[in-house]
């Protein structure tokens, strides 16, 4: 797999500037997708080594699996496929075809990114230990006791909405039970309002999302003292990482955890997360940004290598993840 690896690197290197060039699907797509499907469908050719359908509604774009290899875990890095995919049948006891395709068959897409970032985590805990206290600049973690992808607290106990953690980390600080939330994005930006969201957002001013913002602490007065449809947390572009952040929050203010952590991972060629996380921070109160932070994929994999053993799995786990996300 090194021999394809750097072969795919050094051909990245010698066509990056012309994958900028690449025209989007469409006028409104930010030329940084474009870039990050070339990578994704150079890496399902050369390291992958498996064929696209010009055909296909997805797969024309050569940055989908098509079956069986969608199915049989190509999606996936392949020194822990097998323990991946485990996981996902654990996780999912039933798959129907859009789960299926954006899972498992769309490299384009985030979903994957959690299972191959973060799952294998779990086989070394205390790796991951350190790794997390670099990350929040903390000291004040005991033990790891679990990592979950794609996880919430029963919605009746949170938000009363289908908010979930892409990854979560249940940690245990002074024998109290704490957790991190982590939003994984890749080409995605913000994204448009649902029609029951739209309605409890902007319409209910006596929602679960209004009283609870108000009450949980995180953010400025000045978000505080307005009506939560008047505020910036509604927009498109903030919407979602709020919304974790206070799932979190109110898991805290409802006395399930004792403290709680929200991190966005992106990858450095994300523009429009370069730029949305720090004006999200803004709105925030000294204790609200204390309980917040991002981190790129690309830092995220210098701490793999600096806190997990490196033998020669966890060399070509890092070598699969170093290949196949950064796209700047």
């Amino acid at each position: 797999m090194t021999n394809k690896i750097y072969k795919l690197e050094k051909l990245i290197l010698l066509k990056q500037k012309a994958a900028y060039q690449e025209i989007p699907l469409s006028a409104s797509e930010p030329a940084f997708k474009a870039h990050a499907r070339k990578k994704q469908s150079l890496f399902r050719q050369m390291v992958l080594g498996i064929p696209y359908d010009p055909k296909h509604k997805f797969g024309k774009y050569g940055a989908f699996l098509m079956e069986p290899f969608a199915s049989l875990g190509y999606n996936f890095c392949d020194v822990y496929r097998s323990y991946i995919l485990n996981g996902i049948k654990e996780r999912y006891a039933k798959m129907n075809v859009v789960l299926h395709e954006g899972l498992m068959g769309n490299m384009l897409r985030s979903e994957h990114i959690p299972w191959n970032v973060f799952y294998p985590m779990n086989l070394d805990k205390q790796a991951t230990l350190t790794l997390l206290k670099e990350i929040l600049k903390t000291d004040e973690i005991d033990k790891i006791t679990d990592i979950r992808i794609e996880w919430a607290p029963e919605k009746e106990e949170a938000l009363d909405d289908n908010t979930s953690f892409d990854t979560y980390i249940e940690y245990i600080y002074n024998g109290k039970e704490c957790g991190v939330g982590i939003e994984v994005k890749y080409t995605e930006e913000g994204y448009p309002f649902g029609k029951l969201e739209r309605k409890r957002v902007m319409e209910e001013e006596d929602s679960l999302y209004a009283i609870k913002t108000r009450q949980c602490g995180l953010y400025t007065n000045e978000i505080n003292n307005r009506r939560l449809s008047e505020t910036l947390l509604c927009k498109d572009d903030y919407r979602q990482i709020w919304r974790n952040h206070l799932l979190g929050a109110t898991m805290v203010m409802n006395g399930q955890i004792d403290r709680f952590h929200s991190i966005t991972l992106y990858p450095n060629g994300n523009t429009h997360f370069k730029k949305v996380l720090p004006e999200y921070e803004k709105l925030l109160s000294e204790y609200g940004k204390a309980t917040f932070g991002y981190i790129t994929i690309e830092k995220l994999i210098l701490l793999i290598c600096k806190h997990f053993e490196m033998n020669e799995k966890n060399k070509q786990w890092v070598d699969y993840l170093n290949t196949r996300y950064p796209f700047i």
